[in-house]
């Protein structure tokens, strides 16, 4: 049998130029991404071939994955095989190189547990990975067939697209050019020019002519005789594969024959046994193998392309010796991959592929509808078989202590390789095409379980979705099967945070399960599922009717579990509802959840219950709310949660910087969600890390937390991280005294709000940020009477809000706003409230300054300079605080002549002035002027900032350092010239970097030189 390929390629030469400079452009640090597209046999896979080969010679590393599969796609499969391919030979990376990602790979190629890790952070990891393998010298991704893929791979790919730009890697996928997710995809990151596409035309006659010429020896089309010619242009239509096909079929006919010394020579009609179609080419072959051959392709062949051996021996009926004997057979007539190229691999020893789409398309029909029906429906009976015999096996294994894992690549009973592949989707189309709609649908709720256990959300909404479809007109679907497929899908709706269908599907559960007569457990779950969505979208009346509906259904007496799961969900809902008594009664059922999942061993729901008893102290009792806290993150690394885990870290460290504006607990918990993969919990950690910054009056690693949260929002497109990267910015903006960029921040902030937003609720609704926030930037910009105002309003607010976290920074300043103006008295300051914001760090120096005002209005000028004394004590590390402090109470002890009003003034001008608050400066210095005390002049210096650099809010004092930088100076320098400390000269050129845009000391440099001539 003669293998009739071309050597090279034909009529692609600008096409292969495209990818070639393609490539050479990823190996000099400008990635891109290219979809080549086109149908079957156009030649799109070695269009890519022949590039990869290219970069190859040159140095560069190519990896490859292709998504066709059995049936459906199998979830993340063609990433899986293309990081296999980059983790095998020389040059794969070493420990380490991959950081916090390379568990994520683990995860992606099914060789560890998944957990639940966002999809987002699958996508980082194959980035990093390029990375990696690309340092030195650049790397290329090949995807094939795409149109195959699962929604969860394209996911992953539309991420590569908009990120490659920058990387030293290219994507080269193929795709057929129909309508589909694949080519939506294509297109969009086309007309975002974050890709091109590439779509391959059918070859004309002189191309098609030198194909046929290159296949038969020959560089010449000359020699190709005419009638062959013809019969190609008739029949192949320029598509190469069947060029190629056609040729096969002459030779192997004998209607052509190679003559020794004189070329090619027809020697029949060229047509017998030829029709217009290439499947008469592939079926010729197919009809000289033996007659167990062509059972096993006909049964192979409803499989789909790639499909499990052992399956379609089943359906066949021969053992597996007889198979793979048939199968060398089907590789040398060039109709199944001879193991060279798309055969059997290491990681999938039980599959085989043929050769092209077209070869088992032409085989599946030429089937009668009734054999193919009858094939279908003994390939799902064979599948299921073969999973029961699976289970079976590793429940034995599991239980004579064996753990039933094997190697990697080790061939598991009959499926050939790891069971995740997914084969009950593939079953499920095989019953549609037999008739069986409602047994489909009970196997895509498998398939759809399975996919959530992988971590491939996306593709198990899908599943479920087709699942749900094929009910639709089954009047004969069991109404318990239909029932379990829309518990699948909604706990599965949860999960991705797309919980907007929620209602809907819950009531029609909920009617099926009444009209089936199903215990009333199972009609409870369903409205617990509908509870939990409920408060992830901050419905909370609507969650917590849903909770009173399920208890109604379990009775007076709930089982343990059920009373447990249901509790925790209700302490959720009625800690952040309307009612008077939330945080009591949330305690309370927080706590009945917490013993119940501990005594029938829940640690999930143990879990849960710990997060929402610990919110339930934290307005209270800090430290009763961190040891409950503590126990969380206990409870979920005793039992393997590491996404609890991370989320008691988080809180923990939340509390610390409450408490003393610590962060080693929040660099811990972001350390713990990169390594996790955890991508949200990263970005929680970057926020709070950024309001540590800030209340230690650290702007330059304020911005640098604030700038990290921002990338991931833009690289990983996540809406509500976007919202809290706008809740960071009107707080640095505030402390700034920047009102116009705080407002533009709160605006956005406002305007999810009204769109139902839960993201904005931590930045808007919650006082803890637009109430610190305005009243703050008031306060710096010297307008006490807005300052008081705007607390009042947000004081207001907090108390008919469902806010639980009790200390919201903006307290100790309101109180001792109040104080100074004669609106507070000692009734308040004796009571809970200030008892509570001297837990926290921020507002400690404010309540001991309210009694140190107080205290001196009633003449008692020696203890009130005491508890003014020590109320500064531990304030280094708030400097904005412990100034504001100065400003507001030293107006007092000048009027009632008690402390040291001068040099605290003294001191609070020398900040104020120092970090560029110019108006709380000048204040100060009237202050000192009215006393009759001298005020050292200040440079003016205002008039000499460029205009445009004034509109950024560059500083006389910034202005200085910028000159003094662009003459080439050290901070060291700098700061001997202007009588600086060298921290300050960097904390005023990390201010110069952030207000100009320009990120770098050389940039800023470039910056001064610019405006250094006639300055």
């Amino acid at each position: 049998m003669s293998s009739l390929s071309s050597p090279t390629l034909v009529g692609r030469g600008p096409e292969l130029d495209l990818l070639t400079e393609a490539g050479r452009s990823a190996g000099e640090g400008r990635g891109s991404s290219v979809f080549v597209l086109g149908e079957p046999g156009i030649g799109k896979s070695r269009l890519v071939e022949d590039a990869a080969a290219t970069a190859v010679r040159t140095g560069l590393r190519v990896l490859r994955g292709r998504a066709a599969s059995a049936g459906r796609a199998v979830p993340l499969r063609p990433l899986a095989e293309a990081v296999f391919s980059g983790l095998r030979g020389e040059g794969a990376p070493a420990d380490g190189d991959l950081g916090p990602y390379e568990p994520l790979l683990s995860r992606l190629c099914g060789l560890a547990p998944q957990d639940g890790a966002p999809l987002v952070g699958y996508a980082e990891a194959v980035l990093r990975l390029l990375g990696v393998l690309g340092r030195t010298r650049g790397c290329v991704l090949v995807l094939e067939d795409l149109h195959d893929a699962d929604a969860d791979t394209l996911t992953i790919v539309d991420y590569l697209t908009d990120n490659l730009p920058g990387q030293r890697a290219v994507l080269l996928a193929t795709l057929r050019g129909g309508p589909g997710p694949a080519l939506d995809l294509a297109e969009a990151a086309a007309s975002r020019r974050a890709a091109r596409t590439l779509r391959l035309a059918r070859l004309g006659p002189a191309h098609t002519a030198e194909l046929a010429a290159r296949c038969l020896g020959h560089d010449d089309a000359d020699k190709v005789p005419a009638a062959v010619l013809d019969r190609l242009h008739a029949v192949s239509d320029g598509v190469p594969f069947v060029v190629e096909e056609l040729l096969r079929a002459m030779v192997d006919s004998g209607d052509l024959v190679q003559r020794q010394g004189a070329g090619w020579t027809v020697t029949g009609a060229l047509n017998a046994g030829v029709p217009a179609t290439v499947a008469a080419a592939v079926l010729q072959r197919v009809d000289h193998l033996e007659p167990p051959g062509v059972a096993l392709l006909e049964a192979a062949a409803v499989l789909g392309r790639r499909f499990p051996v052992d399956i379609a021996a089943r359906v066949a009926g021969l053992d597996r010796t007889t198979a793979l004997r048939q199968l060398r057979h089907a590789a040398r007539a060039h109709l199944v991959a001879d193991g060279t190229t798309h055969g059997p691999t290491v990681e999938e020893p039980g599959w085989h592929v043929f050769r092209h789409a077209l070869t088992a398309d032409a085989i599946a029909h030429r089937l009668l509808p009734a054999e193919r029906a009858a094939l279908c429906l003994a390939a799902a009976d064979a599948i299921e078989s073969a999973h029961a015999s699976h289970a079976t096996e590793s429940a034995d294994a599991a239980e004579q202590g064996t753990g039933g894992a094997g190697r990697p690549g080790e061939t598991h009973g009959l499926i050939g390789g790891d069971s995740g592949d997914d084969l009950y989707r593939l079953a499920a189309e095989l019953c549609v095409a037999g008739g069986q709609r409602p047994r489909a649908a009970v196997l895509l709720t498998r398939a759809g379980r399975q996919a959530v256990q992988r971590g491939a959300l996306l593709t198990a909404v899908e599943l479920l979705d087709r699942g749900l479809e094929l009910t639709a007109d089954a009047t004969d679907a069991p109404p318990e099967s239909v029932a379990r497929l829309l518990e699948e899908l909604l706990r599965t709706l949860v999960l991705t945070g797309d919980v907007q269908r929620v209602p809907e599907l819950g009531d029609r559960l909920d009617r099926i399960l009444t009209a089936w007569g199903a215990p009333p457990a199972r009609r409870a779950a369903g409205f617990l599922t509908q509870a939990g969505a409920a408060a992830t979208v901050q419905r909370w009346e609507e969650g917590l009717t849903a909770v009173r509906r399920a208890r109604e259904l379990l009775g007076a007496e709930p089982d343990p579990a059920s009373r447990a799961a249901l509790d925790a969900v209700a302490a959720h809902l009625v800690l952040n509802s309307q009612r008077p008594d939330r945080l009591e009664s949330a305690r309370a059922l927080a706590e009945g959840a917490v013993a119940t999942a501990e005594a029938v061993g829940l640690p999930e729901v143990s879990c849960k219950a710990l997060n929402m008893l610990g919110y339930c102290l934290r307005p209270r009792d800090l430290a009763e709310a961190e040891t409950v806290f503590e126990r969380l993150v206990a409870t979920a690394e005793t039992h393997g949660l590491p996404v609890w885990r991370i989320r008691g870290l988080l809180e923990l460290g939340a509390l610390d910087r409450v408490r003393f504006t610590g962060t080693e607990r929040l660099l811990a918990a972001r350390k713990a969600a990169d390594e996790t993969g955890a991508v949200l919990m990263t970005a929680w950690a970057d926020m709070h890390l950024t309001l540590a910054h800030v209340l230690r009056d650290d702007l330059g690693a304020a911005a640098d937390s604030a700038r990290r949260l921002r990338a991931t929002a833009r690289r990983l497109r996540l809406h509500e991280v976007e919202l809290l990267g706008a809740g960071v910015d009107a707080i640095i903006a505030a402390v700034r005294g920047e009102r116009e960029k705080l407002q533009a921040a709160l605006h956005v902030l406002e305007s999810a709000l009204a769109g139902g937003s839960a993201g904005a609720v931590w930045g808007y609704a919650d006082t803890s940020v637009w109430g610190w926030a305005r009243g703050v930037c008031s306060l710096l910009r010297e307008e006490h009477d807005r300052a008081m105002a705007e607390f009042t309003e947000a004081d207001q607010v907090m108390r008919a809000l469902p806010s639980t976290r009790g200390v919201t920074g903006f307290l100790g300043p309101y109180l001792l706003l109040r104080t100074a103006r004669g609106a507070a008295g000692w009734a308040e300051l004796d009571g809970a409230v200030a008892s509570r914001l001297t837990e926290a760090h921020w507002d400690r120096p404010f309540v001991g300054w309210s009694r140190a005002v107080l205290l001196g209005r009633e003449g008692r000028a020696a203890e009130a300079a005491k508890a003014a004394e020590e109320a500064l004590a531990g304030t280094d590390a708030i400097p904005l605080a412990r100034h504001l402090c100065l400003r507001l109470g030293a107006q007092a002890a000048f009027t009632d002549n008690w402390g040291r009003p001068v040099e605290w003034l003294r001191a609070a001008e020398h900040f104020f002035h120092d970090r560029g608050t110019t108006r709380v400066s000048a204040a100060c210095r009237a202050l000192l002027r009215e006393a009759g005390s001298p005020v050292a002049r200040r440079r003016q210096g205002h008039d000499t900032i460029p205009q445009e650099l004034r509109r950024t809010g560059v500083t006389a004092r910034e202005f200085e350092v910028l000159r003094l930088l662009g003459r080439g100076l050290g901070n060291q320098e700098i700061a001997e010239q202007l009588f600086l400390s060298p921290r300050t000269v960097e904390k005023h050129l990390a201010s110069l970097r952030d207000r100009t845009g320009r990120n770098s000391r050389a940039a800023l440099r470039a910056l001064a030189r610019h405006y250094a001539h006639g300055q």
